[in-house]
């Protein structure tokens, strides 16, 4: 799709990993599971991004997983590419229809995870490659089961694949 007259924002999300699991959470807003993620800030490159919403939203302070043959020099700064960049519709009745340019990231935490510990955000679940190789629902807060998009599911699976890779 091209751009039409409507505004495009610039997003971040980080697939936080942790021992064999990938993080989702409800997003109230949008009715919907999915990694942690939010707009980047003035100033702010997409690595900053995502690690920022992957800290503010699980309290877990991450790593990117780069790309083993990521270009490795002294100068300029080289900011790890993410996994895929996302054009997604947003339609919400208390905003005007918009754009997220959404740069995905995979990333992995940097310590021990306690998956039965309530995270900042709210409502979550933390999955194996196992529970997100088929297609699902997940009950909302409310009890509603709500389909969890194949992109998020499919992009879990690649995420748990990355962080098996040596850091």
């Amino acid at each position: 799709m091209t751009a039409g007259p409507f505004e495009r924002h610039h997003t971040a999300t980080a697939y936080v990993v942790a021992q064999g699991r990938t993080l989702l959470l409800w997003h109230h807003k949008l009715r919907m599971w999915l990694p942690p993620g939010g707009h980047l800030e003035p100033n702010e490159d997409p690595v900053q991004g995502a690690t920022r919403e992957a800290f503010e939203e699980s309290g877990l302070e991450v790593e990117v997983i780069a790309p083993p043959d990521l270009l490795a020099v002294d100068s300029p700064a080289v900011v790890p590419p993410p996994a895929v960049i996302l054009i997604e519709d947003i339609v919400r009745p208390d905003q005007p229809f918009h754009q997220h340019i959404d740069h995905v990231y995979f990333t992995r935490s940097l310590r021990q995870v306690d998956f039965a510990h309530p995270i900042p955000h709210g409502p979550s679940h933390w999955f194996t490659a196992e529970e997100l190789a088929e297609s699902f629902s997940l009950p909302a807060p409310d009890g509603t089961l709500v389909p969890v998009a194949e992109d998020v599911r499919l992009l879990g699976l690649r995420a748990l694949i990355a962080a098996q890779q040596e850091p």
